[in-house]
């Protein structure tokens, strides 16, 4: 066999123990305790541990910025918020606690809707002000 290359790692063979045969195991290559590990290293430069530049008053302001309007009744929910449905329902299921509200309960969907739009507008801020402090806009 001149045009293979033959390995010195077994070959596994998987049978079910339905047969009643056993799977040779095979043993993994051990790696060296003084295995030095270094960290990725592009164009030259570290990557930088704060690569997020959070900024905690972009949390607030993302937080309030969001939960504020949503506390505006509008004609979709009946005159009422997104905020206010959304904590009514809260306090409608703490009464039953120990049990959880039903999967078609108006809570999941009241949920759903607030977080998306909290999560995009936390985003959506941090997005903001890093460009804006680095330079983009």
């Amino acid at each position: 066999m001149s045009g293979f290359m033959m390995t010195s790692r077994p070959q596994v063979v998987a049978r079910s123990g339905f047969m009643g045969a056993r799977p040779r195991i095979v043993a993994r290559p051990r790696v060296s305790a003084n295995a030095v590990r270094r960290p990725t290293v592009m164009s030259g430069t570290e990557y930088p541990n704060n690569w997020l530049n959070k900024d905690p008053l972009v949390f607030v302001l993302g937080f309030l910025g969001w939960t504020v309007p949503s506390t505006i009744g509008v004609s979709a929910f009946g005159g009422d918020s997104l905020f206010g449905l959304f904590t009514k329902s809260i306090g409608e299921n703490l009464s039953h606690f120990p049990i959880g509200p039903k999967l078609t309960d108006k809570f999941w969907l009241l949920f759903a809707l607030y977080h998306v739009g909290l999560f995009t507008t936390l985003l959506l801020g941090q997005i903001g002000v890093n460009g804006r402090r680095q330079g983009y806009w």
